[in-house]
């Protein structure tokens, strides 16, 4: 119960930040939100301990990077420093590269749900920020952010790990929405989080925390729904994953068609290591007849998919 009305007030200050566009009201519906979510990680074990430990003190350094530059802007508005360490901290409260080392270890400790709020609502209010700012730190991130998320990914295999990766992947598309298209990337942001909420729901649903234990699914249906979801995470065709990326080339080739020399194989890069976890079993025959069709909540995730196509395609 306590939980709930925390997840309740940390979405009103989200709503919050949505009706003000003053960088101070903003900041401090971001701060609230934090003090909001950081009793809903603790799941009383050491893991989320330490993690709540690493979060806090992330985010209290980005917090005081963040008001410390903003004071010092009212002072001296054109230097260019403050605007830079602004962008910075709010960087590292997203956990977007290069400032993206405490996010896979703090989502380690997570249960399911308490890391589904931190790769979703936990990102709102720190991109609306982002959406009033302009810097060239900005574009670097987005570069590094797709490849490093590409990258980490690889040879782990903690399912909260990859997810970690994996976000800071898509932070970066999000990111360089934000730069070309300053609206569209709440479109991409609630499509990431309706395909990361049907992952998780699965993934906890299963207890699958490590990809060595996905070998002991046995129902044909359940890794049929992983592996739609999966795919859709990764951008393969024709998922809703890959729709909202390809719309995303479509605008970001307009204005900056030198960064998809990089975010195309990055994500070319991030579905591969999606493939490298679906190969045990896609090699395996199927045995429909063996189906138990008492399983029928694991054809939510396909049926969801398959719907949502149809809203997106005529956006293209």
């Amino acid at each position: 119960m306590t939980h709930l009305i925390l997840l309740w007030t940390l979405i009103i200050t989200i709503v919050m930040s949505f009706s003000t566009s003053s960088f101070f009201s903003l900041w401090i519906c971001l701060e609230m939100n934090m003090m909001m979510f950081i009793p809903i990680m603790n799941s009383k074990t050491l893991l989320s301990s330490n993690s709540i430990t690493f979060y806090f003190i992330t985010q209290s350094l980005a917090s005081t990077i963040f008001i410390f530059f903003f004071l010092l802007s009212l002072i001296n508005p054109t230097l260019l420093i403050n605007n830079t360490f602004m962008v910075s901290a709010i960087l590292m409260k997203l956990g977007a590269a290069p400032f993206h080392i405490w996010f896979p270890e703090v989502s380690e400790g997570l249960k399911f749900s308490s890391l589904l709020v931190l790769m979703t609502l936990q990102k709102l209010i720190p991109l609306l920020i982002l959406n009033f700012m302009n810097n060239f730190i900005m574009l670097m991130s987005l570069l590094m952010s797709t490849t490093v998320g590409s990258l980490g990914g690889w040879n782990q295999n903690s399912i909260r790990k990859i997810l970690a990766f994996s976000s800071i992947t898509h932070i970066g598309w999000m990111i360089s929405l934000i730069m070309n298209a300053k609206t569209w990337w709440l479109m991409y942001f609630f499509i990431y989080s309706f395909i990361i909420t049907t992952f998780i729901f699965f993934v906890s649903k299963m207890n699958i925390s490590f990809i060595s234990q996905i070998s002991f699914l046995n129902e044909p249906l359940m890794k049929i729904s992983f592996i739609m979801t999966l795919l859709s995470l990764g951008g393969m065709p024709p998922m809703l994953g890959f729709l909202v990326k390809l719309l995303t080339i479509k605008i970001i080739i307009l204005s900056m068609p030198m960064i998809l020399l990089v975010i195309i194989p990055s994500s070319l890069l991030n579905l591969f290591f999606y493939m490298r976890i679906m190969y045990p079993f896609l090699m395996k025959m199927f045995h429909y007849n063996q189906m138990n069709f008492k399983k029928k909540k694991m054809l939510l995730p396909i049926l969801a998919h398959c719907l949502s196509l149809f809203v997106l395609i005529p956006l293209l």
